[in-house]
Parts: C-alpha cells; sequence; structure tokens
C-alpha cells in the first residue's frame, strides 16, 4: 500500500511495516465475522412499521427514545442464530436495525461502564473506575454510586440533560453499584431501581406508582416481571398525563449476568426452567480454550480448561440463554405498549450492553480483561427512517451513546462529553468510512477479578484503533494485536514490532488522556492497621494523563515523630522515590520492599506511611496513606542507666545494658579518653575513631569488658544490623581509679 493511501493526521505515526493498519487507517471491506453475524442478525427488530421521516432535522416533533442497556451481553449470547431460535422481539428489532459491529466498552465492567454512559467520559475524567471502593480487588482506585455523586454526576448527566431538553425521564432495572441509598436522582422522574444481583427476592426501590419505596420482590417473584409491570405503569400514566412531551426510557435489566448465588440456574425464570435443554455453548472458535497461550502475558498464564470448568460454563451459558428469554417478553410487553399509544413511528430504539461476556475464552472468564469478547458490545439502533438492516462497523465507544441520544433528542452536548455522536452514520453508515470515522478510542481497567478462586490481575489501559488494539499492562508488560489478520487475538505480536512502532504506540497512548490532571496512585499494601514486621511492603498503582514515573514514600513513627530515610531515623521530612515498573506508562504499578527497624525501647511503634505520585512533567499527586503497628523490631542501645558517672576501682571494667529485639543487632561502643582526646581500640590508644564489639547476650542484653587505665572516659553506644544503624548514639562518663 503506497504512503498516499495514509491519513495524513497519523504522518507522525508512520511506519515501514505495512502490517500495521492502524498507522494507515485503510480503507478496506470487511470480512464477515462472527461478531458481525451476530450484530447484523440482532439488529432487526419489531415487526412494527416506522414512520418514513428521513432527516433529523426536520421532523416535527421531538423523538421519544428507548435506551435498551442489558448486562454482560455478549457475541455468542445474541447470536444470529440465538436471535432467530430464541429471541422473537429482539430478531424483528435487529430487522429493522442498523447494526455497528465494532462498538466497544472504554471500561469492560458493570459500575464503571455505567457511569462513563451516563456522563459521557471516560473513566479517567468521571473519576468512576470500580464498582466498590471498599473492596480489595478496587487497589484503592474510586468507583461506586457514591463517587458518581461526590463528582457531581448526579447533577450532571444524561437525565438531567434530557429533563432540561424537555424529555419526562423513566429507568428501570440495573442503576449504579456501591452508595445508591433510595432516592430519586435529580435526572430521573420516574425511576424503579433493582439493587444487587438476585433475580429473586430482588432489593428495588421505585416511585413508580406510589410514593418512593424500597420493598423486596419475594422469593417467587422473577424481577424482569417487575421491571416490565414498572415501565408499564410510569409509560401508561405518562401517555395518559402528558401525551406529547417526549420520554426517555433507560430499561437495564439484570440478565444475562449471571446471579449473586452459587446456583446459577437463579436467573432462569421457572417457566423457562426447562427451555432450550439442548441449547450447546458454541466452542468452535480457535480462542476458545486457547491452545497456545504462551504469547500472552506471564500473569494470565494458566493451565487449559478443565472438564468440570467447561461443564460448569455450558451451564452457565444455558442458564444466560434462558434468562434473556424472560428480557425477550419484557421488550414485546414495551414495544407493544408503545405501539398502541402511537408513539413507535416517532422512537428511536439503542440496545447494547456494558460490557461483552469470555466463557472459556483466552482460558478466561467473564469481564474486565482487554480481549475483543470482552470490549465489543452489541448496538443497534432503529427508528424513524430506517426501514431495514444494515451495518456499520465503525469504531464506536459505548460512551458515544450518551451523546448519540443527546443529539437525536435535539439536546446539547456538553463539553465534558468524551463521546461522539453516531447519530449522522445511523440512517446511512454507508455514507461514512468505517475506518475513519473515530481514530481510537481508549479501553481500561482498574480492578482485579477472581478466577477459580484466585485473584488475577488485570489492570490495564489500551487503545483500540479500527482493527487494531494495543495493551499496555499495569505490570508493564505489553500486547498488540492487528485483527485484520488475527481476528480472534491468538498471536501477540507486541514483540515482533520494531523500537519506533513500540515507541509510537506508547506515545500515542500517553497522549490520549487530553486532561490535565495531577497524578494519582493508591496504596494497597501494608493494609491500614495491619501489623508489620521489619520488612514491609509498600504497592499500589498510579496514573497520569501523561506518565506516571515515581512514588514518593514517607514513614514516620508515631512514638519519637521521627522519619526513617532507607538506613536510619531522622528528625525531618524525608522520601523514598521507588519507581513504577513503567516509568513510560500513563498506568502502571510500584511496588517496593523496604526494610526498616523501630526505636522504641518497649518494642511497640506505630507506624504512620504516606505515598505521593510523581509524573514526568515533576508534578505531584494525591496522598495516599496507611497506618501499621510493628512488634519486636525495635534497634537500640541503652547503658544500665548505674553505668553513667560511676566509678570503677577495678582493672577490669564491665559495662553492660539493654537492647533491642531487631534479629542480628550488633552492639558497638566507643571509648573516648577526656583527658588525651584519643580512642580506645582494646589494648592501647589511638587518634582515629574506633569501635569495640559487646557480647550480645540472653533477654535483650548486653556487655563489653574492658581493661582501661585510670582516668576520665566517655563512652558512646549504638546498635547496627546491616546497612541499618541507631543514628542517636547512646552516652556515658565513667571514671577508673
Amino acid at each position: 500500500m503506497q504512503s498516499s493511501q495514509f491519513s495524513s493526521s497519523f504522518a507522525a505515526l508512520r511506519v515501514s511495516d505495512k502490517r500495521h493498519s492502524f498507522l494507515r487507517q485503510l480503507v478496506h471491506t470487511r470480512r464477515p465475522t462472527r461478531t458481525a453475524v451476530l450484530a447484523m442478525s440482532i439488529l432487526t427488530v419489531l415487526g412494527i412499521a416506522f414512520a418514513p421521516a428521513s432527516v433529523l432535522a426536520v421532523q416535527a416533533t421531538k423523538p421519544n427514545i428507548v435506551l435498551i442497556n442489558l448486562d454482560d451481553a455478549d457475541a455468542d449470547i445474541l447470536s444470529g442464530e440465538n436471535l432467530d431460535k430464541h429471541y422473537p422481539t429482539l430478531a424483528a428489532l435487529a430487522r429493522r436495525s442498523t447494526v455497528f459491529t465494532n462498538a466497544h466498552a472504554t471500561t469492560p465492567f458493570c459500575a464503571p461502564s455505567r457511569a462513563a454512559l451516563f456522563t459521557g467520559q471516560y473513566a479517567f475524567n468521571n473519576g468512576c473506575k470500580t464498582g466498590t471502593e471498599s473492596h480489595t480487588i478496587s487497589n484503592g482506585f474510586n468507583g461506586g454510586y457514591r463517587r458518581y455523586k461526590i463528582n457531581g454526576h448526579d447533577q450532571n448527566e444524561l437525565g438531567v440533560w434530557m429533563k432540561q431538553a424537555g424529555y419526562r425521564t423513566i429507568h428501570v432495572g440495573k442503576f449504579h453499584h456501591d452508595g445508591y441509598q433510595n432516592e430519586v436522582p435529580p435526572g430521573w422522574d420516574d425511576i424503579s431501581v433493582s439493587k444487587g444481583m438476585k433475580f429473586f427476592n430482588t432489593a428495588k426501590f421505585s416511585n413508580i406508582g406510589g410514593a418512593p419505596r424500597a420493598f423486596q420482590t419475594g422469593n417467587s417473584t422473577y424481577v424482569s416481571n417487575v421491571d416490565r409491570e414498572h415501565a408499564a405503569i410510569a409509560l401508561g400514566q405518562h401517555f395518559a398525563r402528558r401525551p406529547t412531551q417526549p420520554f426517555l426510557l433507560s430499561l437495564a435489566p439484570l440478565a444475562p449476568h449471571t446471579p449473586d448465588d452459587p446456583d446459577v440456574t437463579r436467573m432462569v425464570e421457572p417457566k423457562y426452567a426447562n427451555y432450550a435443554s439442548d441449547a450447546l455453548q458454541p466452542t468452535d472458535t480457535p480462542d476458545y480454550d486457547e491452545a497456545d497461550f504462551s504469547d500472552k502475558p506471564d500473569h494470565l498464564q494458566r493451565r487449559r480448561l478443565s472438564r468440570s470448568e467447561i461443564a460448569r460454563y455450558q451451564l452457565i451459558y444455558q442458564s444466560r440463554l434462558r434468562a434473556m428469554k424472560s428480557v425477550d417478553d419484557q421488550l414485546k410487553a414495551i414495544f407493544d405498549q408503545i405501539s398502541a399509544a402511537g408513539k413507535m413511528g416517532n422512537t428511536w430504539i439503542i440496545l447494547s450492553s456494558d460490557n461483552g461476556y469470555q466463557l472459556g475464552h483466552h482460558r478466561m472468564y467473564a469481564k474486565k480483561d482487554p480481549f475483543h469478547r470482552t470490549t465489543n458490545v452489541p448496538l443497534m439502533v432503529t427508528g424513524p427512517g430506517i426501514n431495514g438492516q444494515q451495518f456499520g462497523n465503525h469504531l464506536i465507544a459505548h460512551l458515544d451513546i450518551c451523546p448519540t441520544i443527546l443529539q437525536l433528542g435535539g439536546a446539547g452536548i456538553p463539553a465534558s462529553v468524551d463521546g461522539k455522536s453516531f447519530a449522522p452514520l445511523i440512517q446511512r453508515p454507508s455514507s461514512f468510512n468505517e475506518a475513519t470515522w473515530q481514530r481510537s478510542i481508549m479501553i481500561e481497567n482498574w480492578a482485579d477479578k477472581f478466577m477459580l478462586g484466585q485473584r488475577l490481575s488485570v489492570g490495564y489501559t489500551a487503545e483500540r484503533y479500527y482493527d487494531e488494539i494495543y495493551v499496555a499492562w499495569a505490570n508493564g508488560q505489553r500486547e498488540y494485536y492487528d485483527l485484520q489478520v488475527d481476528p480472534y487475538q491468538l498471536n501477540n505480536q507486541f514483540d515482533s514490532l520494531t523500537t519506533p512502532e513500540k515507541e509510537n504506540l506508547a506515545e500515542s497512548l500517553r497522549n490520549f488522556r487530553k486532561t490535565n490532571v495531577a497524578p494519582n496512585i493508591t496504596l494497597t499494601t501494608p493494609a491500614r492497621g495491619a501489623t508489620v514486621t521489619d520488612k514491609i511492603k509498600f504497592s499500589g498503582m498510579m496514573e497520569d494523563n501523561s506518565a506516571a514515573v515515581a512514588s514518593l514514600v514517607t514513614i514516620k513513627s508515631f512514638r519519637t515523630g521521627k522519619y526513617f530515610n532507607g538506613q536510619y531515623w531522622q528528625d525531618t521530612p524525608f522520601q523514598i522515590t521507588v519507581p513504577g515498573v513503567d516509568p513510560g506508562s500513563n498506568f502502571n504499578q510500584w511496588e517496593a520492599t523496604i526494610g526498616l527497624f523501630s526505636e522504641t525501647t518497649n518494642n511497640v511503634d506505630y507506624l504512620q506511611s504516606w505515598v505521593r505520585p510523581i509524573d514526568d512533567s515533576g508534578r505531584r499527586g494525591n496522598v495516599a496513606w496507611t497506618s501499621n503497628i510493628i512488634n519486636d523490631r525495635s534497634m537500640f542501645a541503652r547503658f544500665n542507666p548505674t553505668i553513667n558517672g560511676k566509678t570503677f576501682q577495678y582493672k577490669t571494667q564491665q559495662i553492660n545494658g539493654f537492647m533491642g529485639k531487631y534479629p542480628n543487632t550488633e552492639i558497638k561502643i566507643a571509648v573516648y579518653d577526656r583527658r588525651s582526646g584519643q580512642y580506645f581500640n582494646g589494648t592501647s590508644f589511638q587518634s582515629d575513631y574506633v569501635r569495640l564489639d559487646a557480647e550480645v547476650l540472653p533477654n535483650n542484653r548486653w556487655q563489653r569488658k574492658l581493661n582501661l587505665p585510670s582516668g576520665s572516659y566517655r563512652v558512646f553506644l549504638r546498635a547496627t544490623s546491616g546497612r541499618f544503624y541507631q543514628r542517636e548514639t547512646h552516652r556515658v562518663d565513667i571514671r577508673v581509679r
């Protein structure tokens, strides 16, 4: 391919290897893939004729909008085959939709994905990066609805903006994680929230059909039926009381997310308990139980799937498929109600999911990782002027749905929104070049995950291009896939790239974050309140809009008020510099095991430690802190109190005292002749400073026998161990006659 085919905006990123098409932004015909087929059949919806109103700008009235955001819906569960065979409502929707096959969640994980959807912002901008801040797998990062409110997003998000544009706003289903306190948010007129992940006896809060109230659905009541009823009540009241006002209906079913129950079949409505008993999970793609996993990062390495895992995944797949049957029923009832009210002809319907899902692909389970099956989400849109199925493979971020809804509804798009409206694509996607619609999007994850009872670190930041992806793991490892030639991500090509190519990828990723913010750091170990030893592992993660270079660790003794500098305790503050594992990355781990001791004479101390990040411009960020108890690691030496001022009248003088419990402590003394100004070396005096070894005794005692001539002496005492030492020496004055 000639250089003239490159987009001019990528001139600085051109490389000689013509395989890497993200650097060229090639225009090419997409080969059909499983995902494309899936999305195609997914997007053809409702057998309802839409009024032909060609261009958005000439619509007489504002359109209604229905947003359906599924939970963990992936390519297999919504494949074309499954739509046609199991989901008549979704199949009908797909047949009348524009289907986008290259849409991706920017944070492929429940809560942060939903925060990104409602704000239209990447998580690094909206500050909602995890689901539950108090959970250790969140690695100290913020997230959940409590953080959403602290950051002011409940006052400035999709619902609020649509209300300001004249819409009645309705939300039914899953809302946010962690911190939602049974309240009606400012952006939503009617709300029915499903809390937790139980499909039966679900905790709910609703103001629909009555006063705001919290309740449990009951052990025999299936949540999708409650949501269907609440959506029907809200729509019915709206049609009766405000027949001319447009509405935004946000539907967020729990399905096909697995339940908060060891029995995965508890996500299935009883009437579908035996449905599709012959349905098998598709396992015919090469990424399923990937045969050769040696090219993947070290921390992802694991054995191939066991028989029990395969059987478990089959049960999960079948349960997810059955749960989606109830969602299909729920959607049919809602669509029928909108149609019966004469509103369907002026209603846009957008269906997507918060993230994709893996069931054994790449030997992985669930979500959060950067593989295509996890980030890729279904996206189909139908509405006025869409009379048949059409496809677009344009690169779209899940958070782009926010500005798209705003544009469809005639609302202004706030400057804070990161997403790009794809409204211009909906009616004629072929009018816009797929490869150049959007240069790239960022995909990130901050939280760890559990697989088979093992905690797996999956923190990364990645840049997804039209048909390529570059992944920078927080532990410094890298992945690069050219999806045009390797759609299943079987061959990590990062090591085969040239140095300039690697540098270009890294620089592009660093430059993606456009906000000028201070670097951010977390401190995950040692845990607050934990008892530590003489070797303390300090660790966490740090990030920046450019490159987080190092963490600055300060350790202070609560008892003495002194600061540790790596060798001894000093009176003034001191920062120990700990570089990140990859100082050139904007998101990386940091870790240092710092050996230390305490100086308290009772062998107990309380350490106050805090860290601050510093970026490549020298800017410092937030402070993260911890406090810990350290026992039996004191290193000090003291004279027996009776020694000071004592006059020895014997040829042999025994000097003794007590010491701390720090392992392998050595006691050193120095004897200074106050009359001659010389030091005793054990047999004679010399002008150079000399230290003598003392004998360490049981029970934290020490002694040293001297043979000093008559005179006046000052004796200095110090405890040492390797490179550590007690800086302030203890001293006594003695006389010998």
